[in-house]
């Protein structure tokens, strides 16, 4: 049996024991580029960038060196959904005869069509679930600033894309430093001075942006942007204030801490939990950094600095410029690690919650889980005493498990082991 996580609880107080996190090889074959399909890590990928999950569990990634739209179905089969690999242009079409040019971001809709950030085509695509391809915004070949219509707008090498319930489009328009929405068949700027580099807070285009890269909504309808040259990641609310959430703009590093305290390099892709914390590629710095819901900013997995392509548990993943994020629907967070040419599927630290009630001094211990993973409770009288299992060991089937101790005494320590 191997010991994966573990958290120790004191009563209703936690102690500073920092749970570790589990890195594996999901798909592609460590730092070899190529576009061959197949299973796992079998398949080739050239520089996978954005990467999303559709609402049956299959993935979808920006394969931006081969300019193509790779699928990878539940039981890992890798296939291209779009485009023809190492075939660059602007045709629309369906399946292998649409063309592409560097894609990047992605994010589906409530039909099920895929969005694609096409940067080097300066437009963004729609795919539906047929895989027939079309271009939704922007003119193909033609860089530069104007909003208007949806076939006269211009980009300038977008990137990250987030949907609304609604439909609308919200496009990080890299190149031109500011954030764009597409609605109703008109591209307009919701926040961000175009083509006007900085980092002013403000109110939409009065604010100022630095190579916006990734956007995330979280449960309230906030837009959460990785700013990447400002070294920040920046919050604009729904009546598009802009403010900087995490980070200091101008400096970076790897300091984990408070938002404001805490500092990162280059960040790039985002993705929110369902607790509402949200995981950052922090590209440069090679590592994956979770922003929690008090504000407190941690390096999850990786290490600071230091490349690779390893695989582990307890700190010994390595990433190399890291990129896409998506939550799976497992609980499990999947990355496009970009310069290793792989997908990598990574088990976050886990926080517990504890709840005490009642004259029999009930405790309930409740955490977050990967589905499928096996999880083990235990509990001790003090840090010295040895442990023993509290219940028999659980398979998590959906996203929390919790068990209660109905014989705790007036102190006792719990932790949670994650096995296999």
């Amino acid at each position: 049996m191997k010991t994966r996580f573990t958290i120790l609880l004191l009563c209703a107080f936690t102690l500073a024991v920092r749970a570790q996190d589990a890195v594996t090889t999901m798909a592609g074959m460590a730092q070899v580029s190529g576009a061959t399909n197949g299973t796992g890590t079998n398949a080739l990928f050239g520089d996978p960038a954005g990467i999303v999950a559709d609402s049956t569990g299959n993935l979808f990634v920006a394969d931006s060196l081969n300019d193509v739209i790779r699928k990878i179905t539940t039981n890992g089969v890798v296939t291209t959904f779009a485009g023809l690999a190492g075939i660059t242009g602007t045709a629309d079409g369906t399946g292998s005869g649409a063309r592409f040019n560097a894609p990047s971001g992605m994010a589906f809709d409530r039909n099920g069509n895929l969005y694609v950030s096409d940067t080097g085509n300066n437009t963004i695509r729609k795919i539906t679930p047929a895989g027939v391809v079309s271009t939704f915004a922007g003119v193909a070949g033609n860089g530069g600033y104007a909003d208007g219509t949806a076939g006269s707008a211009l980009f300038n090498s977008p990137l990250g894309l987030a949907i609304t319930t609604n439909g609308t489009v919200y496009v990080a328009d890299s190149g031109n430093h500011c954030l764009r929405m597409v609605f109703g068949g008109n591209v307009t700027t919701f926040a961000g001075s175009p083509q006007v580099w900085g980092s002013a807070n403000g109110a939409g285009t009065n604010a100022q942006f630095n190579g916006p890269v990734s956007v995330a909504f979280d449960a309230r309808g906030n837009l959460f942007v990785s700013d990447a040259n400002n070294d920040t990641i920046r919050k604009v609310t729904t009546n598009a204030i802009v403010t900087t959430f995490a980070g200091a703009p101008g400096q970076d590093g790897s300091a984990d801490g408070p938002v404001a305290a805490a500092r990162f390099r280059s960040p790039a892709g985002l993705a929110f939990d369902l607790q509402g914390n949200l995981f950052i590629a922090d590209s440069f710095n090679q590592t994956l950094r979770e922003i929690s819901t008090n504000g407190s900013v941690t390096t999850v997995s990786g290490t600071a600095g230091i490349s690779g392509p390893t695989d582990g548990i307890n700190g010994a993943g390595k990433f190399f410029n890291p990129y896409g994020l998506v939550m799976a629907a497992d609980g499990s967070l999947l990355v496009a690690d970009t310069y290793n040419e792989t997908i990598r599927q990574v088990l976050v630290p886990f926080k517990l919650s504890l709840s005490t009630g009642g004259t029999a001094h009930t405790t309930t211990i409740s955490w977050a889980t990967v589905i499928g993973q096996t999880y083990q409770v235990q509990s001790s009288s003090n840090l010295t005493a040895g442990w023993a299992n509290l219940g028999a060991a659980m398979v998590a089937t959906n996203l929390t498990l919790s068990i209660t101790d109905s014989s705790a005494g007036a102190s006792r320590l719990y932790r949670v082991l994650r096995v296999d």
